[in-house]
């Protein structure tokens, strides 16, 4: 088991970044078989292993040769009601064995929370400190899984060759954006500015680590499909018909005359009544609007895009757009400042969109359902068997599992153990969708 150190609550690693991560997973792992299963319960308590292992959770020093293997005991702690989560070190879940601090998921809001110290009551920032965490513990639950699950079929060298190469990727592309994020040059400045917000270089290393590790493990274990017969996109388009009603809209030509600029009604009249028996004869309306318009979108042939019916101004525009037949030139239309001809070249009248229209939408949209799908299903197989507990769990009420009613701390209260996962598979235990998104985006 490796050495755990403090990890972000949210992946800061670029698109870039990320891609060669997982490509060289996949080089290192991908016919390894390390797909693997959850590691088997330890009963809350993680194993020391030999320092031959790197990176090892054992002391320092060096062990003799013949030392016994001891399971020991992680302890998960509250800190008292005067004091907060980052004094000192507090366990707040133990995954598989594996422990989850409280600084793991606090430290990327150290500088929001050092400010808040300042301004709110203890009883108030502990407050603040409790939500944070729970709002994020899950998610670091679930990425500790899969990144447990990840390692598991792995041998002590392929462990350590993939460790090496996770710290060169992030050496070469995510240290230089830390670096030119904070307009700094020195490793050195870089880490003295992270040691200010309550974090540090390790951290962040460990934080990609652990992404990188997670994503891949989704990348081989999900199976998300990426094409859907046309019945079952027309299923799902009947289901959802009102994502997709439209509003009545146009698109149109104009040619606009100017009173003013014609010297007075009557020679602006005459031009209009001109266009008008030129269009009668097959002339081009585009070629027109460009020769004669004083309308601002004369040199585009007098467009005007997608424009909804209620956009108009003039009611007496929008009817004739939406009567006549596309194509058609209308009368002319005349107000104190201009004489206007409309045609309306393309036009939808609400509704809902053609199946047609949409169908290359509909399987995006059927893509992306099933591959959130698959991600829940991959980690509820790892929680099926893994033994999770943490600090706010609670005799009949799991912190870590959905219930439907409240459930009063009382003698009656259930107690059995609630670090022990519902064997059942409780479609609302453990994770909602919403939080699996933020964890794995």
């Amino acid at each position: 088991m490796t050495r755990r150190i403090a990890i972000p609550d949210q992946p800061f690693n670029s698109p870039v970044a990320m891609a060669t991560g997982v490509v060289v997973l996949a080089v290192l792992l991908g016919l390894t078989g390390c797909r693997g299963v959850p590691w088997a319960s330890t009963g809350g308590k993680t194993r020391v292993v030999d320092l031959g292992q790197p990176n090892s959770t054992a002391a320092n020093a060096p062990l003799p040769s013949t030392a016994e293997v001891q399971l020991a005991s992680f302890q998960l702690s509250t800190p008292a009601a005067d004091s907060d989560w980052l004094d000192g070190t507090h366990v707040v879940a133990i995954v598989n064995g594996d422990p989850i601090f409280a600084s793991e998921i606090l430290h990327r809001q150290s500088r929001s929370l050092a400010a808040a110290r300042q301004q709110l009551s203890g009883a108030r920032y502990r407050e603040l400190q409790d939500d944070l965490i729970q709002k994020q513990l899950k998610g670091y639950v679930d990425r500790s899984l899969m990144s447990q699950s990840m390692l598991s079929g792995l041998d002590q060298a392929r462990h350590e060759m993939l460790d090496n190469q996770l710290e060169e990727v992030f050496n070469e592309q995510q240290l230089p954006e830390l670096l030119a994020g904070r307009q700094i040059q020195s490793v050195v400045e870089l880490k003295r500015q992270l040691a200010q917000e309550g974090t540090s270089l390790e951290v962040l290393k460990e934080d990609f680590r652990q992404q990188q590790l997670a994503m891949e493990y989704l990348r081989q274990s999900a199976q998300p499909r990426t094409s859907f017969s046309p019945a079952e996109m027309m299923q799902w388009y009947t289901a959802h018909l009102e994502e997709f009603q439209t509003t009545p809209r146009v698109r149109w030509r104009q040619i606009l005359i100017s009173v003013t600029k014609h010297g007075g009604r009557d020679p602006a009249l005459k031009k209009i009544e001109s266009c008008r028996r030129r269009l009668a004869t097959g002339e081009s309306f585009v070629e027109l609007a460009q020769e004669v318009s004083d309308g601002p979108a004369a040199a585009d042939g007098g467009y005007w895009d997608w424009t909804d019916k209620e956009s108009f101004k003039d009611k007496r525009i929008s009817d004739t757009l939406f009567r006549l037949p596309v194509g058609t030139p209308s009368r002319i239309f005349e107000d104190d400042e201009h004489f206007q001809l409309v045609v309306a070249t393309e036009r939808e009248d609400g509704g809902a969109a053609k199946f047609e229209t949409v169908q290359d939408k509909i399987e995006k949209r059927l893509s992306e359902e099933n591959r959130v799908q698959e991600m829940e299903r991959v980690v509820q197989e790892l929680q099926a068997t893994a033994h999770v507990t943490t600090v706010f769990d609670r005799p009949g009420a799991p912190f870590l599992q959905k219930t439907n009613k409240p459930v009063l701390d009382s003698p009656e209260a259930d107690p059995k153990p609630s670090f022990k996962n519902d064997t059942q598979g409780s479609s609302g235990q453990w994770q909602s969708k919403k939080e699996i998104r933020r964890e794995r985006g």
